[in-house]
């Protein structure tokens, strides 16, 4: 989960995001009591929802320090602490683990379930979203098309994402003691008002391709992904991008 993040960018171009956040949080059934711990909370503004929402406390962790920063200062009613999740350091705490796309940042999905386990009072559940086996194929397929170009720079590269799917994650969750669990792949629809908008989640979430490239050359990179990308999937009527994404959506009660 290594990188610098932007805080201010992501908060402007993670609405995706901010809409799968909603459907999961819907997906919960809270009661308004419950404890709960968001992992890879980001800007803050899902763990500050979440917080709307229950009575109990509700502690956002983030690897990164710029994401800390940023949802310390806007959100008052969380807590939020830079944590790794492959590191999570609670014990029996919450009611309710949630992350939203998130975790396909990290390797060792071993030390974040366990971690989980851990976290879990007695009882308790969790609901995570994080990109699966086949995420984002397009935009990679595009990425692809330009990267014999700027090979030079990727040189000792290594994808920072970790795309499970549902076999192999429940095989894991199997040997942490869960009472039940399951994992499911979930195609979805990712929307983009416009190229600009397009660009802009790109340059916010794709950050660890388009540092590899000298700064005098990043423009001309991004713009050849876009129109890569385009010629495989040509905008809508309205000028809109559609991204095929396919989310891992795991569940899991201690």
């Amino acid at each position: 989960m290594s990188g610098h993040w932007k805080a201010d960018d992501y908060a402007a171009h993670s609405k995706g995001q901010a809409v799968w956040a909603k459907e999961l949080i819907e997906a919960i059934g809270l009661k308004g009591d419950e404890s709960i711990l968001d992992i890879g909370c980001g800007d803050g503004k899902i763990t500050n929802m979440l917080s709307q929402l229950t009575n109990g406390e509700v502690v956002g962790v983030d690897f990164s320090p710029e994401m800390i920063a940023y949802a310390k200062e806007t959100f008052s009613k969380p807590h939020f602490r830079q944590m790794d999740a492959q590191a999570l350091s609670f014990n029996e705490r919450f009611d309710v683990v949630f992350s939203n796309a998130a975790l396909h940042w990290a390797k060792d999905h071993d030390a974040i379930v366990q971690g989980i386990f851990n976290a879990l009072k007695p009882k308790g559940r969790a609901i995570l979203q994080m990109g699966g086996a086949g995420n984002g194929e397009k935009v990679f397929e595009a990425l692809h098309q330009i990267l014999p170009a700027y090979a030079a720079y990727f040189e000792g590269f290594e994808s920072p994402y970790t795309f499970h799917s549902d076999k192999t994650y429940e095989s894991l969750l199997s040997k942490k003691g869960f009472s039940a669990y399951q994992a499911r792949l979930i195609p979805k629809e990712m929307v983009h008002e416009n190229l600009q908008a397009f660009r802009g989640w790109l340059e916010t979430t794709w950050f660890p391709f388009i540092d590899r490239i000298p700064r005098e050359k990043k423009t001309t990179f991004i713009e050849a992904w876009i129109e890569a990308y385009v010629a495989l999937c040509p905008l809508d009527e309205k000028g809109c991008v559609h991204i095929g994404m396919m989310r891992l959506q795991v569940e899991m009660c201690k």
